[in-house]
């Protein structure tokens, strides 16, 4: 089954799209029977698709053969994917083990927000509700986390970023601004995860991972100018979002942009 390696993801999504498009409707049991050849029970390769559990590098070479492609490209996903793991292990002790939002744990509550508005046309047209959870993609392997969608929806609807009226949804606005002590771990996670990725990116995956922008500027400010520093640089930000984002298909590519600027 040859194909075109896409910089994936994650290594749980090579294995689950690797299932999926294949065309004859595995099930998780038949794929492990009868693709993988019993190399990994199929329970434990559920485990690996929702991103539960890792999977060993002698099964990531097995996965790259029934691809068609060399393993390196695959095992280099499954690193990155490792040390993003153990990262943010770390940084949830760093802050004491925090809980989001209504039992949202750690920087799901971010990155939901971030694809629930994302999801939604760019021209502020309204869509089914079902149609817009169906986008955000929550609940493909894991069912049981269909739940937080409705908190997700909440949220945004508390926050006036989008409007629900009939079983139709809309967006209002873009930008989601944390407020709680809580939001703001669960921001902290979320963008933790993201730089760390971008490093990852660029040092383990230099061919497959070009979309991934990384840059860095040094430069002294007046203190009295700061504050119109970040408001234009904000402003600056929100105007290239706007200008570029495009409705979710088939051609677009879901981006989630870190800005920061701090004293160091």
């Amino acid at each position: 089954m040859q194909r075109r390696s896409t910089a994936p993801k994650g290594i749980k999504d090579v294995f689950y799209e690797t299932r999926v498009l294949t065309g004859r409707e595995f099930t998780v049991k038949r794929f492990a029977k009868e693709v993988l050849e019993g190399a990994v029970d199929p329970v434990m390769l559920g485990y690996v698709e929702q991103g539960k559990r890792f999977p060993n590098e002698a099964l990531v070479r097995r996965l790259a053969a029934v691809r068609g492609e060399p393993a390196a490209p695959l095992l280099a996903v499954l690193y990155r994917d490792r040390m993003l793991h153990a990262f943010g292990r770390e940084l949830r002790r760093a802050l004491h083990d925090p809980t989001a939002v209504e039992g949202i744990a750690d920087a799901d509550l971010a990155v939901q927000v971030s694809r629930a508005i994302a999801a939604l046309p760019d021209d502020g047209s309204w869509v089914p509700v079902r149609t817009w959870r169906a986008r955000i993609g929550v609940a493909v392997r894991d069912k049981s986390r269909g739940r937080d969608v409705t908190r997700v929806a909440s949220l945004l609807r508390e926050r006036n970023l989008v409007e629900e009226q009939k079983g139709r949804v809309r967006r209002v606005a873009r930008h989601f601004v944390a407020e709680t002590l809580a939001e703001r771990r669960a921001l902290a996670m979320e963008f933790s995860a993201i730089f760390a990725k971008a490093l990852l990116d660029k040092l383990s995956l230099p061919e497959s991972a070009k979309a991934t922008y990384l840059r860095n500027h040094y430069l002294h400010i007046d203190r009295a100018r700061l504050p119109q520093f970040y408001q234009r640089l904000e402003a600056a930000a929100r105007g290239l979002a706007e200008e570029f984002a495009a409705d979710a298909g088939a051609g677009t590519e879901f981006l989630n942009v870190l800005l920061v600027a701090t004293p160091v």
